[in-house]
């Protein structure tokens, strides 16, 4: 099946000519070249406001911030419901960076937000997953049926690629437009849900089945860091502190992780023990593994964005 065919099914923004693909990702490849900053003297005095929704990969920041590492700081993480509601605070300059995936820092670009990516957070090998009602069974018995997914690339990727595996077509399902945060009460009316933690285990303990995941496709999905670049040089000190308590605490979930599990729970809204099991289906790149990503005259990711501007 066409790929641009299910991304307008699902209303994303279709760039129009291939060099604005080539566009995108060369402003995308605009990246910090190091992870750890270099701080400068110049400095502001407003706070590094960083918005997120929920997502394992995303939490590492926020144990830090559980921590104490961010305290005395001017690192003021916000947490939104939902990704479309980040991006349009970032948008609406109420934001100096976030945490989302490169599809959705893509979609900014394209609509004149600037950004520069300073951190690869995370790679989806199975935690994005398609969840159906207990009556279906196979992937071909979703013709006729109400899937929803989120409004995002993410989303067209994994129900595209579902999809083709089952010789189906967007035109042979109704689908329909539902965000993270409203995917517990669509799941009530529809037969799937394109969907992720911390929904997931909510929907697997009221009978949901897992047919698919990104483990069938990996490294096509990435979580990044991206900031406003004026913030690089006025704000280079916070930003390290930012990255730096980020790194801490990835490492500290390396260690015997209860602690870290406990606290990073209430946030989930899972158990311990489930926080622990979301993060089979993803990688965490460590410090070594960024630089390796973001370096070079065209970067690891400079080469995933141009992919993924293609699709969009």
């Amino acid at each position: 099946m066409s790929e641009h065919k299910l991304t307008r099914k699902i209303s994303l923004r279709r760039f129009e000519h291939r060099h604005q693909y080539r566009r995108i990702a060369g402003l995308i490849y605009c990246l910090v070249l190091t992870v750890v900053l270099i701080s400068c003297n110049e400095q502001s005095d407003t706070s590094l406001r960083i918005g997120s929704g929920v997502w394992p990969g995303y939490e590492p920041l926020y144990l830090a911030r559980s921590l104490g590492y961010y305290e005395e700081s001017q690192v003021n993480l916000i947490e939104m419901i939902s990704a479309s509601e980040v991006m349009q605070a970032l948008r609406n300059g109420l934001l100096e960076g976030a945490a989302l995936t490169l599809d959705e820092v893509l979609t900014l670009v394209q609509d004149g937000v600037e950004l520069r990516i300073i951190l690869v957070m995370d790679y989806s090998l199975g935690a994005d997953v398609l969840l159906v009602k207990p009556d279906i069974l196979e992937l071909d018995q979703l013709i006729g049926k109400r899937v929803a997914v989120e409004n995002t690339a993410v989303g067209a990727i994994i129900l595209d690629s579902a999809l083709s595996e089952a010789g189906l077509s967007a035109s042979d399902i109704e689908i329909v437009s539902c965000t993270h945060d409203e995917h517990l009460g669509c799941y009530s009316s529809v037969s799937a849900v394109v969907t992720f933690e911390p929904v997931t285990t909510e929907l697997l303990k009221q009978g949901g089945r897992q047919l698919y995941d990104s483990s069938k496709m990996p490294g096509r999905i990435v979580d990044v860091l991206a900031v406003s670049p004026q913030v690089i040089t006025a704000q280079a000190a916070t930003l390290d502190t930012l990255l730096d308590g980020y790194f801490k605490a990835r490492r500290y979930l390396e260690l015997p992780p209860e602690d870290a599990a406990m606290r990073m729970a209430p946030r989930q809204g899972l158990t311990p023990e489930e926080v622990l099991a979301s993060y089979e289906g993803m990688r965490l790149p460590d410090l070594l593994e960024n630089h390796q990503l973001l370096e070079g005259n065209i970067s690891p990711l400079h080469i995933r964005a141009n992919e993924l501007a293609t699709f969009m």
